[in-house]
């Protein structure tokens, strides 16, 4: 009785240990695409913006995602017309909750030089402490973030803009996550 107690003991003390290390040795890609369209008295401006990451979710389920980003910004009646484009990176931490769902906080940021009418950076960094994944499958996640803070710096032609932005109300985001090995 007591090897049998024993050997279960072990028993669930591996299996705890595997069971929380599932998304170890994972690879993952994340992506994002964004488009902004205004018009207003003739007048048109669009925003277009996209990044991919790629990373390896470490034994302690934490990555470090590295990639790049680009964004362009066109006014059709008058400047200015401006192409971002740089490098980004990204950590993250899977912390699971139950069976395959986890709360998944991250931090990140960018550098991306400014060419075009105006020339410049941007430097911006961004904070979620309220991102849900679910591994759906063996290979893709599904996520969704509640509120999240920002903080954007952009020298531009001789001007500074320093915007900080934070919400845990009406900044949702929903996206998918694509894992390997």
């Amino acid at each position: 009785m007591k090897k049998q107690n024993i050997l279960a003991g072990l028993f669930l003390l591996v299996s705890l240990t595997t069971f929380g290390q599932d998304l170890a040795g994972r690879k993952i890609i994340n992506g994002a695409l964004s488009a902004n369209i205004i018009s207003e008295s003739g007048q048109t401006v669009t925003s277009f913006g996209g990044s991919l990451l790629y990373g390896k979710i470490k034994s302690d389920n934490t990555y470090w995602a590295y990639g790049g980003g680009i964004n362009v910004l066109s006014n059709i009646a008058k400047s200015p017309n401006m192409v971002m484009v740089g490098p980004a990176i990204e950590r993250g931490k899977f912390v699971k909750m139950i069976d395959k769902l986890y709360l998944a906080p991250y931090i990140g940021g960018s550098v991306k030089g400014v060419f075009g009418d105006v020339n410049g950076f941007n430097m911006n960094a961004y904070a979620s402490p309220l991102r849900f994944m679910y591994h759906i499958t063996n290979h893709f996640m599904v996520s969704a973030g509640f509120g999240s803070a920002s903080l954007q710096f952009n020298s531009l032609k001789g001007t500074t803009v320093i915007n900080l932005n934070g919400s845990l109300t009406n900044n949702t985001s929903f996206g998918v996550f694509y894992t390997f090995k």
